[in-house]
C-alpha cells in the first residue's frame, strides 16, 4: 500500500482537484490522508464530502500548526509501505504512483525522486497510465544526489513532493516544526537513509503556481532558510566533509537570495541586521564557490557583483527580485 499524504489549510481553491488526482490513480492500493491543518474556509467539508463517498480518504484534523505537523501527524497513523506526499494546490498524472513504484521495484531503491511540471493549469500534465513511452530511470548513491540537489544545476529538487518513500525511513526522521524550508532542512538525512535514489525524468506530479504560496511572497519567515542553510553546512562539516563545498554554496545562494529581497522591499531597513548577517556570509563564503567549477553561473555573477561593492548589489536587486521573488 501507498500512504499519499495531503496537508491542507484553507484549500478549498484546489483541494477538490488535488484529491482527485490522488483517487485516480492506476494504483489502487492506496490511502489518501487529508490533514486539515485548522482551517477556517471550506476545506473541513470537502474533506468529509470525500471520506463519505471513498474508504480510501482518511481524514485528519488538528489546530493550525503548519505544514511541517500536519505531514508528521499523518505520517505517524501512514500504514502503506510506501509514502508520498501532494501539496493541496497541486496535482498527481494518474500514472504517478504506479511509475515511481515500478522505478522502485526495478532498482531495489527505497527512495525515488521523479520530475515534474508547473503551470496554472493541471492539463499540461499527461499520463493516462498509458504511456507510450517512459523515461529510463538511473540510480544515484546519497552523495551524488544531495550534491546535485545543493548546486541547483540538475533539476533534482529537495521538495517533499513528486517523491516516493519506504516507511521506514521516516522512523527516526520528521519534518522540523514550525519552519518554512522544512524540506530543504531534512532532504539529505532522507537520501542518507535510503543510501541509492531512483531517479526517472517522467513526468508525474503537476506543481501549481500559485501567487499567495511562501515561496511567491515576501514575508520574515523566509529569513528560516538561513538558519537551515546553516545546520545543512554544520551536519556535512560534521559528517560528510566531500559535500561541504556544496553545502557552503547553497548556504550562499540562500544569502544571497535573502539580501536581494531585503535590497528589493526592505526600503525602511526593518531588517538591517538581517542583511548585515546575509552579506558577512557571502564575503566568508564567495571566494569558494567561485573557485569552484560546479557552481552555479548565477551565483559567480551574484559573487561578482558582490565584489564590486555592497552598493552595486543593492541596486541591481531590484532589477532581479521586483519582477518576482522566487
Amino acid at each position: 500500500m501507498v500512504s499519499v499524504i495531503i496537508p491542507a489549510y484553507n484549500a478549498a481553491d484546489y483541494l477538490r482537484e488535488c484529491i482527485d488526482s490522488a483517487l485516480a490513480q492506476t494504483c489502487r492500493d492506496i490511502e489518501v490522508i487529508v490533514v486539515d491543518d485548522g482551517s477556517t474556509d471550506s476545506t473541513p467539508e470537502i474533506i468529509a464530502g470525500y471520506a463519505a463517498r471513498d474508504p480510501r480518504i482518511r481524514p485528519l484534523r488538528q489546530s493550525n500548526q503548519g505544514l511541517s505537523s500536519a505531514r508528521n501527524a499523518a505520517i505517524a497513523v501512514a500504514k502503506g509501505e510506501w509514502i508520498s506526499f501532494l501539496d493541496s494546490d497541486d496535482a498527481m498524472s494518474t500514472d504517478c504512483i504506479a511509475t515511481m513504484l515500478r522505478a522502485a521495484e526495478k532498482t531495489g531503491c527505497r527512495m525515488v525522486h521523479a520530475a515534474w511540471v508547473r503551470g496554472s493549469d493541471p492539463s499540461v500534465l499527461h499520463g493516462d497510465g498509458q504511456r507510450t513511452a517512459v523515461a529510463a530511470v538511473r540510480v544515484m548513491d546519497a552523495v551524488g544526489f544531495i550534491e546535485d540537489v545543493l548546486y541547483q544545476t540538475s533539476g533534482l529538487v529537495p521538495v517533499a513532493w513528486a517523491k516516493l518513500y519506504r516507511r521506514e525511513l521516516f522512523d527516526d526522521i520528521r519534518f522540523r516544526h514550525g519552519i518554512t524550508y522544512e524540506d530543504l532542512d531534512m532532504f539529505y538525512e532522507l537520501a542518507f537513509a535510503a543510501g541509492r535514489i531512483a531517479v526517472t525524468d517522467t513526468p508525474v506530479y503537476y506543481y501549481r503556481d500559485n501567487p499567495a504560496s511562501i515561496t511567491n511572497t515576501f514575508t520574515p519567515s523566509r529569513f528560516d532558510v538561513l538558519d537551515v542553510t546553516r545546520r545543512l553546512e554544520a551536519y556535512m562539516s560534521a559528517h560528510c566533509p566531500a559535500l561541504l563545498p556544496a553545502a557552503r554554496d547553497r548556504r550562499l545562494s540562500a544569502n544571497f537570495n535573502i539580501y536581494g529581497l531585503l535590497a528589493t522591499y526592505d526600503k525602511e531597513g526593518r531588517y538591517a541586521s538581517v542583511a548585515k548577517e546575509c552579506m558577512d556570509v557571502v564575503r566568508s563564503h564567495r571566494r569558494g564557490s567561485l573557485l569552484n567549477p560546479r557552481v552555479r553561473l548565477k551565483n559567480k555573477l551574484a559573487i561578482l557583483l558582490s565584489m564590486l561593492g555592497e552598493g552595486v548589489l543593492r541596486r541591481v536587486s531590484p532589477l532581479v527580485y521586483g519582477r518576482k521573488s522566487k
